[in-house]
């Protein structure tokens, strides 16, 4: 066999051995991933996105406004990096909800998840903020839950517990592992800051 056979050979030994052991060590990569870090490709991604949504009755529901948006069609839900949300009950009772990730399904629920903050923007509400790492808000009923610390704050008290159940609209709120209730609060820069008396 001559030079030109064996240089055949050669270059045909280096195709299979460039074809086989990629997908071998594909295989031995993929046993080790955590299927939680594997995300698919969003449909679209939007930048500093504002967008209006509309009742029935085309009263203005909620504005949504997110440094970075990305909508996943094929999973059912789109992902905001800092959004601002801005819900309507009724011309009197805005609510304003920050925070550090957001995620609205079809079914328009969102998941809301570290540093959030629900500001009301009525200055008469009982509750004037709400503050916790992670909320469910369901717009179709105006309802919100948490499993985890929620912390609410009034003009002249706050209140920790370990969850809650809330309506938004009747302003109803339930709370599921109370903590610590504290009285007596002034406001300082535009913020409740304890003073005095506590009730565990």
């Amino acid at each position: 066999m001559g030079r030109v056979g064996y240089s055949i050979i050669f270059l045909f030994a280096c195709i299979l051995g460039v074809y086989f052991y990629p997908t071998e060590q594909h295989n031995q990569n993929n046993e080790n991933v955590d299927p939680s870090q594997i995300f698919e490709i969003p449909t679209y991604r939007a930048e500093n996105l504002t967008s209006q949504r509309y009742a029935d009755d085309g009263t203005l529901s909620h504005k949504v406004f997110a440094k970075v948006m990305e909508q996943y069609d094929s999973l059912g839900f789109m992902v905001f990096e800092y959004p601002q949300y801005t819900i309507y009950l009724n011309a009197d009772s805005p609510y304003k909800v920050t925070a550090d990730v957001g995620t609205l399904f079809t079914n328009n629920i969102i998941r809301l998840e570290r540093n959030i903050q629900i500001n009301s923007l009525n200055a008469t509400d009982f509750i004037q903020q709400i503050t916790s790492e992670f909320i469910e808000i369901d717009l179709n009923t105006n309802t919100m839950y948490s499993d985890r610390e929620v912390l609410m704050t009034g003009m002249e008290f706050s209140m920790l517990s370990e969850g809650f159940h809330a309506n938004m609209q009747t302003k109803k709120f339930n709370l599921t592992g109370h903590v610590k209730t504290i009285f007596g609060a002034v406001i300082v820069d535009d913020k409740p800051t304890i003073k005095s008396s506590s009730l565990n």
